[in-house]
């Protein structure tokens, strides 16, 4: 059995899960939704449609390709989590993820930024964010708690992965042991969302808007826990079957409790993501590691962070310009992927090596000094 974070099929879902996004941002939102987008990136409305030859991606109205990437995220984080804590504690494994997320997304945001004065400058308008606005971006966890603007329009689901960090940081101990307690916390986000949900007054306080829109997809990361149990082998399939099942209905309630449930018919591709991982954790064999599939996983985070604000912009002025749809999607994907390549032999590979180095500097300096201060007296 295969006792690692870097399971081969999740591995490859992950960059399944980023080109997911991507399809729906770029071959979808920026067509169908232009009002959207001249919002985002502080641009005129757009006067475009669905291109006839994209138009086959999006047959099925349930499905929606970017609520179908983002749940194979959360799928995967919560399946991949416990291997890290099950090597370090709480503290270290806080400090690794810091280092793993925010710095990347901190380069990220700042290209999207700098993506916005473009056609900030482009279009004649005046820079819409505040200084304070933009300073709280840059720290995902932070923004929604505050109830500021999002800019990006993905810093959202970053949110929510820094959460449910928190969470299992708390539940460490339990996780260290595979123990069934864990699965406490998602019945407690139940609770909370229901609570807050029926509970008018809360809904005027940013962080109780932040606990609805967080909670249903906290419990949805909770899945990808119950696949890990499985793998590990401390539950079996019936035993799995059932934790799955559970959750993914409790995550529907959850989500129809709040003032939030105009997003519950994304409930359909988020059950499309976890039939697709289910499969993939069924036959492995079939999503086994490829060098396409490694390149793509490993520019899955800096693909997700960086191809939004800044592959809009890129394709609102290509369209401008009198760029052909096609010529301008084609050039705008070969940039996101490159640069996304960039950021991270450059940037998300460092700073999770310098996360790594703290910590392991951290545990000498620890084990050197535990001698010292128990050590018996003569």
């Amino acid at each position: 059995m295969q006792h690692s974070s870097r399971v081969a099929y999740a591995q490859t879902l992950r960059g399944y899960a980023a080109i997911c996004v991507l399809i729906s941002h770029y071959y979808g939102i920026f067509w169908g939704n232009p009002k959207a987008v001249g919002d985002l990136i502080n641009a005129p409305e757009a006067a475009v449609t669905v291109p006839a030859y994209l138009t086959w991606l999006h047959v099925v109205p349930q499905f929606n390709w970017g609520a179908f990437g983002v749940a194979l995220f959360f799928l995967i984080s919560g399946f991949v989590i416990p291997f890290s804590l099950s090597r370090q504690g709480a503290g270290a494994f806080l400090v690794g993820r810091f280092f793993r997320i925010v710095p990347l997304y901190m380069v990220g945001f700042t290209i999207s930024l700098a993506a916005i004065g473009a056609t900030t400058l482009y279009f004649v308008r005046s820079w819409p964010f505040s200084p304070s606005s933009v300073a709280i971006h840059y720290v995902p966890g932070l923004r929604d708690i505050l109830w500021s603007r999002n800019i990006d329009g993905i810093v959202w689901t970053l949110e929510i992965e820094m959460k449910f960090y928190v969470i299992c940081a708390l539940f460490a101990v339990w996780f260290r042991r595979t123990s069934l307690v864990v699965f406490v916390a998602p019945v407690i986000l139940l609770a909370m969302c229901i609570w807050l949900g029926a509970t008018p007054a809360s809904q005027n306080y940013p962080i109780a808007l932040a606990a609805m829109l967080s909670g249903p997809y906290l419990i949805y990361m909770f899945i990808g826990v119950a696949f890990h149990y499985a793998h590990v082998g401390r539950i079996n399939p019936q035993q799995m079957t059932f934790l799955v099942g559970a959750l993914f209905l409790i995550h529907v309630v959850a989500l129809n409790g709040t003032i939030f449930n105009s997003m519950l018919p994304g409930a359909w591709s988020y059950g499309a993501a976890l039939i697709v991982f289910a499969f993939a954790a069924s036959f492995p064999v079939l999503f086994r590691a490829t060098k396409i599939g490694e390149f793509f996983a490993n520019i899955s985070y800096p693909l997700y962070v960086v191809h939004g604000v800044a592959g809009y912009a890129a394709l609102r002025l290509l369209i401008d310009k009198g760029a052909s749809p096609l010529s301008a999607l084609i050039v705008v994907t070969a940039a996101a992927l490159g640069l996304s390549w960039l950021l991270h032999v450059t940037v998300e590979t460092r700073s999770d090596r310098w996360g790594k180095q703290l910590i392991q500097r951290w545990k000498a300096r620890w084990e050197k000094e535990i001698p010292v201060e128990l050590a018996p007296a003569e």
